[in-house]
């Protein structure tokens, strides 16, 4: 019996200190990957279809605005007066990068080019060498059209007015293209001064899993944010 216990105490201990070196939690603090990763947010369900809306926080609300479902376009309830809920939490996992390169369309996290002490999660659209071109909201890779995945095929990539022109970015042969899954309110490849890429070193992993999503529910008429099991998901 012992001998079982002090088993158990070593192996609970080893996926302690590995898991802590493997695998990091991150909590999502803004809304430029929504609906992959959702950063604080309103949210409702509908009464018509059941579908999980959700807003960002840092979205401006004009007063009475209400939700739209974005499944059968029924109208919620006003979005302002609804309780924030804060955002995701995901795990990082170290190591998935460390023997491959990135690949196109896949997410990941990486220390922001312009600083440095900050980590950022996006979509990689460009890869090494390439040129990237955004247009009517489709991504161009060296002059060809790449079709999106099923995963981000109904985000349209556009250059918006606050982004600086040209909307063509050449990048360096160890620089990689980011952009957000929510390109209106999205701090990415398109607005970087720094320059459009992110150098390889600066990607540090790849998050997998949103391990401890919340929820509001009311007690007693007051907002509680609970764990919400059924959304705990794989990042694609």
């Amino acid at each position: 019996m012992r001998k079982c216990v002090e088993t158990v105490v070593c192996l609970t201990l080893v996926l302690v200190v590995g898991g802590a070196w493997l695998f990091t939690p991150f909590a999502v603090v803004s809304g430029s990957m929504s609906p992959t990763l959702v950063g604080p947010h309103r949210q409702f369900r509908c009464a018509s279809c059941g579908e999980r809306n959700v807003t960002p926080a840092e979205v401006p609300l004009l007063g009475g605005r209400k939700g739209v479902c974005r499944k059968c376009g029924v109208l919620g309830p006003i979005l302002n007066t609804l309780p924030i809920t804060p955002g995701d939490r995901m795990l990082v996992d170290y190591t998935a990068l460390m023997y491959r390169d990135p690949r196109r369309w896949e997410v990941v996290a990486f220390q922001l080019p312009h600083e440095a002490e900050k980590i950022a999660v996006k979509r990689v659209v460009g890869l090494p060498g390439e040129t990237i071109e955004l247009r009517d909201g489709e991504v161009y890779v060296d002059g060809r059209h790449e079709p999106k995945p099923a995963a981000v095929a109904s985000i349209r990539y556009e250059d918006f007015r606050r982004y600086a022109s040209p909307r063509q970015w050449k990048l360096a042969e160890d620089e990689y293209f980011m952009l957000g899954d929510n390109p209106p309110i999205s701090d990415d490849s398109r607005l970087w001064k720094a320059g459009p890429g992110v150098a390889a070193q600066l990607i540090v992993g790849k998050p997998f899993i949103v391990h401890f999503p919340l929820r509001t529910v009311h007690w007693y008429g007051r907002p509680v944010h609970v764990p919400d099991l059924a959304n705990i998901r794989y990042i694609r």
